[in-house]
């Protein structure tokens, strides 16, 4: 059983006290049914029954006013994330498989701006890591870089995560220090292998 914080000063809230009765017990369970990264699968069916409404999505969306963020046959809740942690820049395992999730499913950069610094540092630990991901042929060229030291700098991973593909068109499948445990969602200083 998961167990979670709630915030007793919801009761304070504005959007939340204008919500209906019905409104507030939908909040709620999509709160209580989402996984620990703010991740909801979409279903209207259990929704309604649960919550003894008759929703359909549309509805739903515009009463949760961009509260509730439709993306990829998902919903993503990203207020979730900033209540439940203080920040996704930590090796502590459930923080790391926060960060996973948010990558798995291309959530990085819905988290909005306005959450701070320690929000914003997972977009930087997935540039960062793949910045120490070399290319052999480049590491050869190192003085042509302009000051990379043969280090480019990778844009996305390939379907399986199991290489990258850097911003000057190249890619390069992982190694074994790059392969243990996924740790491409972790910080550099956090990868094992790492030579900061």
């Amino acid at each position: 059983m998961a167990k979670r914080l709630t915030d007793t000063d919801k009761w304070k809230d504005e959007w939340y006290i204008s919500l209906c009765n019905d409104d507030k017990i939908v909040w709620q369970w999509l709160l209580d049914n989402c996984s620990h990264a703010g991740v909801c699968k979409p279903s209207m069916t259990l929704l309604n029954m649960m919550c003894r409404v008759s929703y359909d999505e549309k509805v739903l969306l515009e009463k949760m006013s961009g509260r509730v963020i439709p993306f990829n046959n998902i919903w993503f809740i990203p207020k979730f994330i900033k209540f439940q942690y203080k920040t996704l820049f930590s090796q502590k395992p459930v923080i790391v498989s926060v960060v996973k999730e948010l990558f798995n499913f291309y959530l990085i950069e819905m988290i909005p701006s306005s959450f701070g610094d320690d929000y914003k540092i997972i977009s930087n630990s997935f540039n960062n890591h793949c910045q120490m991901i070399k290319d052999k042929d480049k590491d050869k060229d190192k003085d042509t870089k302009g000051g990379m030291g043969g280090k480019i700098k990778g844009v996305r991973f390939n379907e399986n995560k199991t290489g990258v593909f850097f911003e000057d068109g190249s890619y390069q499948e992982f190694g074994a220090v790059q392969k243990q445990e996924a740790d491409w969602a972790k910080p550099p200083h956090f990868i094992k292998g790492s030579t900061y």
